[in-house]
């Protein structure tokens, strides 16, 4: 029997909210009174459309696709946070989310009491969580602050305690979305140690995550989503390379118009990311070497093709480079394929989730852009607790001067000065 079954499900929001006046109201009455709806206005956004597929009991699904695909709304369908527009949606047995770890917690109340509110929550028993508490706060590793106001907690402590009453409610389904971006690397290890244990255990779960390797390592197979559509559902790692060397860049060249590689002076056919090995990855740790390499082809003589990319966070664009910065140069016949690389020395970025933007174009200064891909390929870091917070690493240290040697004090006077 399945644990899920998810069949031609459809989930629409409306683009535009009125602000509850007459003015607002009058044209919604009258469209409906003339059988419209807010889709033939085109105020309606399709998240998901016609999205069908099952799990059985102990399979994992791994869910992947660029950011608005509808991979987040899949899991709060599942989760019942919101309805289908239409469609069918069936969940067998106790669901535990890690969506928005902590979105239960009360700001103003102590880690300990926000146990046992987000437990309720999620349907412990406070006899349940009595028992599980000890588990829970160790789990955290937040003894020493779990008296403390979650509010005065950084987004790595509200994580790690969001995710340690998560996990302790023992589901039979388990949905994770992309929870791990944010907490150090040695707790995320922990984390996805934790997740593997689930699946050993034969629950049942459905992953959502731009980390190539969680995927490769957790799913049995897997669903790709595009705009809300079905793009591919089946094996793992077919579905990683459509994605990741093939569609996604394809999908968002379409979205512009320029589909057709014959028009087009140069083509970008793959972008992928290796480690410092030279091995494909998408997940790195903070100062760890990286290269990012952009297959190309040219369907027409071409002088001094300048690439660039730019890492980006959401919409933020983080750092850009172009080949016309270190001069390098090259002439390219009709026909001929070749590689564009540039090699990050040293990765000196802190926790989170990046992605790239590629492209080519005639020169530097040039409006003219051969060929472009945004989004290309999405990654990962994580960071050491001594190497910072915020966005970037730089290479630091403290030290302090002036400090009284310890036992100074007690035995009167000023006492010695450390040096």
């Amino acid at each position: 029997m399945a644990a899920i079954e998810f069949e031609n499900v459809r989930k629409a929001y409306r683009r535009r909210f009125g602000r509850g006046s007459l003015r607002d109201a009058l044209p919604n009455l009258l469209g409906k009174v003339v059988g419209q709806d807010g889709r033939d206005r085109g105020d309606m956004l399709w998240a998901l459309d016609g999205v069908s597929f099952e799990v059985r009991k102990g399979e994992v699904l791994g869910i992947i696709g660029p950011n608005g695909a509808g991979k987040t709304t899949v899991l709060k369908l599942l989760s019942r946070v919101t309805r289908p527009t239409s469609g069918r949606i069936t969940v067998r047995g106790r669901v535990s989310a890690l969506i928005e770890l902590g979105a239960g917690f009360h700001p103003d109340l102590s880690g300990r009491e926000n146990v046992y509110l987000n437990g309720a929550i999620l349907g412990l028993k406070r006899r349940e969580i009595d028992q599980k508490f000890d588990s829970i706060v160790a789990f955290s590793e937040l003894e020493e602050f779990i008296d403390m106001p979650v509010k005065r907690y950084s987004s790595g402590m509200f994580v790690r305690l969001g995710f340690a009453v998560a996990v302790h409610v023992d589901p039979d389904v388990l949905l994770i979305d992309e929870v791990l971006a944010v907490g150090d690397y040695m707790f995320r290890d922990k984390c996805v140690r934790r997740i593997q244990e689930f699946r050993d255990a034969g629950k049942t779960m459905v992953v959502v995550s731009h980390n190539k390797e969680m995927i490769q390592k957790l799913c049995d197979w897997t669903l790709f989503l595009y705009k809300g559509k079905v793009m591919f559902l089946g094996g793992t790692q077919e579905a990683l390379d459509l994605y990741h060397t093939g569609f996604a860049g394809e999908a968002l060249r379409q979205e512009v118009g320029r589909r057709g590689g014959g028009g087009r002076e140069v083509e970008i056919t793959q972008v992928e990311l290796l480690d410092g090995e030279g091995k494909p990855r998408n997940s790195f740790l903070t100062a760890e070497p990286m290269k990012l390499r952009i297959h190309f082809r040219t369907n027409a003589p071409v002088d001094d093709p300048v690439f660039y990319s730019r890492i980006r966070q959401g919409y933020r664009i983080l750092h850009g480079t172009t080949t016309a910065r270190f001069d390098v140069h090259g002439h390219f016949e009709a026909g001929d394929e070749g590689v564009a690389e540039v090699i990050y020395e040293s990765l000196n970025l802190l926790n989170g989730e990046y992605n790239f933007n590629v492209g080519v174009k005639r020169d530097h200064f040039s409006p003219l852009t051969y060929d472009q891909i945004d989004g290309a390929v999405h990654f990962v870091v994580g960071s050491r607790f001594d190497q910072g917070g915020a966005l970037v690493y730089l290479p630091h240290r403290w030290r302090m001067q002036g400090a009284r040697e310890p036992g100074a004090e007690k035995r009167g006077g000023k006492g010695a000065r450390a040096t």
